[in-house]
């Protein structure tokens, strides 16, 4: 058995982490394929990978293998901080041979003059640095799902109009959004876990009245995580609802009036209450790591900086909803503390009775490789090795996440029980083109609904001595107060529901009100 190689490559400017990788029999099945032409086996090769976190399972399991096969090579992981700046920096300069990325597009690079704001060209594009595979005939994608890779894969016209096909990022497999469920919190209250929204609400209801917050979260990723599935499932599958979608017609945010129902009341009963769960400190971060701690119990005392864990040891969160490829990172911290948590990922619970929650598809990070790096071609032997099949369902089941496999969507209706035909929604499918995804205006309405239970996102009544409101007037003449405490958002009269009881001076706005905004961020892709 091969020692352990320990690797530190020193980098400026970043913390670095050398991730020790553990050698010995690898699980990587040896699957016959064809390496790309013109390796030379016999000079010894190091390449890079930055991560965004301080391990990678998945990878490191991957690198082993391929090490394992090229004895030449060493592969060596980097875990650098403020990823998504450093990590790109760094590429560009040549110090890291590939990177994890989510889409890329070709964009012009620019400088920003902090004194005047004034931005110039630098003359250099993305296509400077990012090694286009879809250019590369060599490297074996077949065993690879199109409707996975191809939502990093794009067109554009060069100086003579023709088309040109490019992709930096090679998706290494898909990831749902849904709700993380703490069992051990629910199995205290004789909780079982939800299936459908009437046993969501059950749930949340018994949670409440035991003085808890049952559903967690960062409000954008809260409403993601719950809305995203049902409400792209709702026009998918509705040849009417997915035409009105694509011209963005009016009326179109009608097609998705039961997913913000549904998220309407979460916020409206406090089963989701963003004010009050901001006031404690937690899901302050919202970082991944950061809703993760929040989800766990797990803070720091403000005055000594040390760690604090839950009293109980597993947590007071029910649910939170958010990606399903954050199993990594929660159930490491569930490892690191010895708490005591059972979690389990399930598809968010907005359905009826009687129907099945649906699952919403999409890439998770993708691989970049870089074009300048004196290594490209056993960079390229490295992406050819990984998206070998037997290597992707490895990765990805350490990755919790969906293969990057032909049969990806076998995968799906096997792990979560649904119908391919009526249940599962690609991402793809609500991307008209590259100016238009779907996902932006329906990300919208969803996390504007999900916030109104915060005071910032409730009416201020503005009532007078003897609790009569006070209405302003706008230059029509039409009456209308302000939202929350930031005095610059009219909410009409007509949006103004009731007096939240939990919350005196305040009032929810109503559901149409949400509707509407759904509606407006629709119109800015109507078509004709």
């Amino acid at each position: 058995m091969r020692k352990m190689r320990r690797i530190i490559a020193p980098i400026l400017m970043v913390a670095l982490m050398s991730v020790f990788l553990m050698t010995g029999c690898s699980k990587t099945a040896e699957s016959a394929y064809t390496p790309i032409p013109g390796l030379d086996t016999k000079t010894e090769i190091t390449l890079k990978i930055a991560i965004p976190y301080e391990t990678n399972k998945a990878m490191n399991t991957v690198s082993n293998a391929f090490m394992d096969k090229y004895p030449n090579v060493t592969v060596q992981m980097q875990y650098i901080e403020d990823y998504d700046t450093n990590a790109v920096q760094l590429f560009k300069e040549n110090s890291l041979d590939m990177i994890l990325q989510k889409d890329l597009t070709f964009e012009e690079e620019t400088v920003k003059n902090e004194a005047t704001g004034e931005e110039t060209s630098t003359g250099a594009t993305t296509d400077n640095y990012f090694y286009n595979f879809a250019a590369d005939g060599d490297i074996d994608f077949s065993d690879t799902n199109p409707d996975i890779s191809n939502n990093y894969r794009h067109i554009r016209k060069d100086e003579d109009g023709n088309d040109i096909a490019y992709q930096y990022s090679y998706p290494l497999g898909g990831e749902t959004r849904g709700v993380f469920v703490n069992k051990t919190l629910l199995d205290e209250y004789d909780l079982a876990v939800p299936t459908n929204f009437t046993e969501f609400l059950a749930c949340c209801e018994v949670l409440k009245n035991n003085g808890l917050i049952p559903v967690q979260g960062g409000g954008d990723t809260a409403a993601y995580g719950l809305g995203m599935a049902p409400a792209a499932n709702e026009a998918v599958h509705s040849e009417t609802a997915l035409a009105a979608m694509a011209a963005a017609e009016p009326g179109v945010s009608r097609a998705f009036e039961d997913t913000i129902s549904k998220i309407y009341t979460l916020a409206t009963m406090r089963y989701f209450d963003y004010k009050a769960v901001e006031g404690t400190g937690f899901y302050t971060n919202t970082s991944e790591l950061g809703q993760s701690e929040s989800f766990l119990g797990i803070s720091k005392d403000k005055d000594t900086f040390e760690t604090v864990m839950p009293e109980n040891n597993y947590g007071y969160v029910a649910f939170m909803p958010y990606i399903s490829s954050t199993e990594t990172v929660i159930q490491s911290l569930i490892d690191e503390y010895h708490l005591d948590t059972e979690l389990e990922f399930i598809c968010s619970p907005l359905n009826d009775e009687g129907t099945k929650s649906p699952v919403y598809i999409t890439p998770y990070y993708g691989i970049c490789a870089n074009k300048n790096s004196e290594n490209l071609d056993w960079i390229r032997e490295f992406v050819n090795f990984l998206f070998q099949e037997e290597n992707n369902k490895i990765y990805a089941s350490d990755a919790f996440i969906i293969p990057n496999t032909t049969e990806a969507l076998q995968f799906v209706a096997d792990t979560y029980g649904v119908d391919v035909d009526k249940d599962v929604t690609l991402c793809g499918q609500i991307r008209f083109s590259d100016e238009y995804n779907g996902f932006t205006p329906l990300a919208a309405g969803l996390k504007e609904a999900m916030k109104c239970s915060a005071q910032k996102y409730m009416v201020n009544l503005n009532k007078d001595e003897n609790g009569n409101i006070q209405y302003e007037t706008d230059e029509t003449g039409k009456e209308f107060l302000y939202m929350g405490n930031e005095q610059e958002k009219k909410i009409y009269k007509e949006y103004v529901g009731e007096e939240d009881s939990a919350m005196p001076g305040y009032a929810f706005c109503t559901l149409e009100y949400y509707l509407d905004i759904l509606e407006k961020e629709f119109a800015k892709y109507r078509v004709g």
